[in-house]
This record gives structure tokens, sequence and C-alpha cells, in this order.
């Protein structure tokens, strides 16, 4: 009993979602990336924090579960839904569709959602925001770092008659204001939020600023070429 509580109130579980079908990259999620296969590069780290009870991966292929390295935490019960697995499919309705399932199999509460195609997340960074979480007793959390380029030098569209997305023109990058995206590397919830919000984070949830090597999310061949040539740079903050 004692043992239920303390994974209930102090340990987390981690999904990833892993549809196959990709068009950018044919199967990115098994791309090479330094020796490793793209998710497995993920789970390996994840392996490492002893605050991760279990790590359920969403995906709708059979080839994906056969390649991922076994480990008792990783369990791969799930099956994806074909038409939740599709390019325009929504997020959020894949993790309602897994909480539904895992509902009479799991008791989960505090989930942590990562995505493989954000490599550059450190162990060091999921470390620190799983503390804050537990320090703060967050409900929603998503990591977010610093624009590269900011919105007042970005334009709405090519050719004539465009204009700039923030405001005026500003031509002294001093003078600019900050403004930070959303990274994809990391999200965290309570099933709680969860389901009263049908979303992961809205407005209330906790903005976390990480290092700006956050920014990739391999989508391209480009993007891909891009994380390789980072991971050894010696470049966080």
């Amino acid at each position: 009993m004692i043992c239920y509580i303390y994974k209930f109130l102090y340990m987390f579980d981690a999904i990833i979602p892993m549809r196959s079908g990709s068009k950018g990259i044919k199967n990115k999620n098994m791309a090479n990336f330094h020796g490793e296969k793209l998710s497995n590069y993920t789970l390996k780290k994840l392996l490492k924090i002893k605050e991760i009870n279990q790590i359920f991966i969403l995906t709708d292929s059979k080839d994906y579960k056969r390649k991922l390295i076994k480990n008792k935490k990783i369990n791969l019960e799930y099956i994806r839904p074909k038409n939740l697995s599709e390019d325009n499919s929504n997020i959020n309705t894949l993790i309602y569709d897994f909480l539904f399932w895992s509902k009479n199999k799991f008791e989960l509460n505090k989930i942590l959602f990562f995505q493989v195609t954000s490599p550059l997340i450190s162990i060091k960074e999921i470390k620190k925001t799983i503390l804050f979480i537990k320090r703060k007793k967050l409900m929603s959390l998503m990591h977010v770092t610093e624009m590269l380029e900011p919105p007042n030098e970005c334009i709405n569209k090519v050719g004539k008659n465009w204009k700039f997305l923030v405001g005026n023109h500003v031509t002294n990058r001093q003078n600019f204001k900050k403004f930070y995206f959303i990274t994809g590397s990391m999200y965290y919830f309570t099933k709680k939020f969860f389901l009263i919000n049908k979303k992961a984070y809205n407005s209330k949830s906790y903005a976390y600023k990480v290092d700006q090597i956050n920014f990739v999310d391999i989508d391209t061949k480009f993007d891909l070429e891009i994380a390789r040539r980072l991971k050894n740079a010696n470049i966080r903050n």
C-alpha cells in the first residue's frame, strides 16, 4: 500500500508517440542518430531517470516495436489506432484514447510526454524539470525557449503586399521584445488536468524555459543534419 501511494504521488509515467509513415524522412523515428535509432536514443536517456516508472510507446507500427530496445519499464501494449496515425491526427485525441485504454490497467497520475524527434534535450534538463514540477506542485508544464529569429523580423508571406507579424519593424535588435516558442521536447500534465481540459496544456500551464539548443524538432533531412551536428557542440547555456 505504501509503495502504491509513493508511486502515485511521486513517480511519473512517460508516453512517447511514434507514428509510422512520416513524409519528410521515411520512418524518421528509426533514423540513424549517432549510431543509434532515434527512438532508442531517447529511450536510453529516459531509462536513466529513476523518477520515471513506465514508458508507454504509442505507435501503430509492429516493425517499430520490434526495433525498440527491450526493458521492463518500456510498455508496448497500446496499439495506436489507424485513424489516429494520419498526418493530420490530433495529438490530444491520441492521448485521450490512450488514457481511456489504460484506465482499467494502470494507475496513471503524473504524465511526461516526449517526442523522439527532439533528441537534444539532456538528462540534466529532464531531471531539473521534474524537480521543478515537484517543488511547485504543478498540474501542467511545457518546455519553451527563446525564439532564434524574433517575430519583429518575420513577415506573413512572400511576394508583394506582405506585412510584419509583430507591429512595425524595429531596426535595433537590442530593442526587440523577447518571444518564446514551445519546443515540443517535453510536456507534463496530470491525468486530472488532461481529462478536465481535454488537452495537455493551455494558457494556465507553466512555460518552463530550457536551453536554446532544444529548438530542433526533426521533420526533414535538414533538421536531422542540424541535430546531428549540434549533439556534440559545447554550446549549452
